[in-house]
C-alpha cells in the first residue's frame, strides 16, 4: 500500500474521531440539562458561534460530519432513544449515566441512521468512554450496543 495514501487514511480517521467527540460533547451538553433535540440545534448553532478558535482548527469535513450528526441525532432522537431503551435490559433509560447516554445516543444515530458499520463505531464509541466514562462505562455502552447490532431491524 502506497505510504502517502496510509498516511491520508490515518488522518481522515483521526478527524472523523475528533468530529464525532464534538458531536458527543453537544449530545452531553443536551442531556445533562435534559434538553429538548432543538435546543441541541440551538447549541451547535451557540457551539459555531462561540468557539471560532476551534471551529478555524476543523477541516471542511469534520465541520459537515459535525453539522449533518447533530442534525440527523435532533430529527430523529425520540427513535433512537427508543432503540436504546429497547435494547437496554434491566435498566431505566433515566438510570443511565450522562455520559453513556451521549455516547449511546451518537453511536445509535450513526448505526441506525446513517448505516456506518457497527465495528468503526464501537470501536470509537468504546474508546471515548474509557475516556470520559468511569472503568465500567466502556464494558455498558458496548454491551448495549451489542444488543442494538444484534437486535437491529426486528425491534
Amino acid at each position: 500500500m502506497n505510504k502517502n495514501f496510509e498516511e491520508q487514511e490515518k488522518k481522515a480517521k483521526v478527524g472523523v474521531r475528533l468530529a464525532r467527540e464534538e458531536v458527543f460533547k453537544l449530545v452531553f451538553g443536551v442531556e445533562a440539562t435534559e434538553a429538548t433535540s432543538d435546543e441541541l440545534k440551538q447549541d451547535f448553532d451557540i457551539y459555531l458561534q462561540n468557539d471560532e478558535k476551534f471551529i478555524a482548527t476543523l477541516n471542511e469535513n469534520q465541520l459537515e460530519f459535525i453539522r449533518s450528526s447533530i442534525n440527523g441525532i435532533a430529527e430523529n432522537y425520540d427513535n433512537i432513544k427508543d432503540i436504546i431503551k429497547k435494547n437496554t435490559k434491566n435498566w431505566a433509560y433515566a438510570r443511565i449515566g450522562v455520559i453513556e447516554r451521549a455516547l449511546l445516543i451518537v453511536a445509535t444515530y450513526e448505526f441506525s441512521f446513517k448505516n456506518t458499520p457497527i465495528e468503526v463505531v464501537a470501536n470509537e464509541i468504546v474508546e471515548l468512554a474509557k475516556e470520559y466514562g468511569n472503568e465500567k462505562s466502556y464494558e455498558f455502552v458496548n454491551g448495549i450496543l451489542a444488543n442494538i447490532e444484534k437486535n437491529k431491524g426486528t425491534i
